[in-house]
């Protein structure tokens, strides 16, 4: 029998929401305030879930000290406390959204997940009380390119 299960745990990081090809008034039209040149921080909430087999000799899906361990090493370690745009490579050349931020948690997460024996299913990710981003586990970072890269659907007069 398959089950799903959800762990969560948290990082502080920083980010600037602007793209390197528009000028600052082009970028803050569309990121207001979070576009600022210094940056801002958010303490992330970040809640993934993974499905499996239930083992029938432990009744669970994935020992818990194994998966907190992988969110440790490949999420929390890398993300707290670092400027995104500056300290995460693939950051360079797309906007640290919380899509984005959720979209990249989720294709470093998979192998070692399957590692472990279970499925990414989901990533949310709250970048605060009033916002969060949801992501499936079942698209890829070049399926979601063409959309992260793109040119914004915003019309500036």
């Amino acid at each position: 029998m398959q089950a799903s299960l959800t762990v969560s745990t948290h990082f502080s990081a920083a980010h600037r929401l602007a793209r390197p090809d528009l000028d600052y008034d082009t970028n803050c039209g569309i990121y207001g305030k979070c576009a600022r040149p210094h940056g801002h921080g958010h303490d992330y909430h970040l809640d993934v879930t993974v499905r499996g087999e239930i083992d029938p000799r432990t009744g669970m899906v994935v020992e818990l000290g194994a998966l907190h361990g992988v969110l440790q090493e490949v999420i929390v370690e890398p993300l707290d406390h670092r400027f995104l745009n500056k300290d995460i490579p693939y950051f360079a050349d797309r906007v640290p959204t919380a899509e984005n931020i959720a979209i990249y948690i989720r294709d470093i997460l998979r192998e070692p997940l399957r590692q472990l024996g279970v499925t990414l299913d989901k990533v949310k990710l709250y970048e605060s009380p009033n916002n969060s981003c949801e992501v499936l586990g079942t698209t890829s970072i070049d399926s979601a390119t063409s959309t992260t890269t793109a040119k914004p659907k915003l019309v500036l007069a």
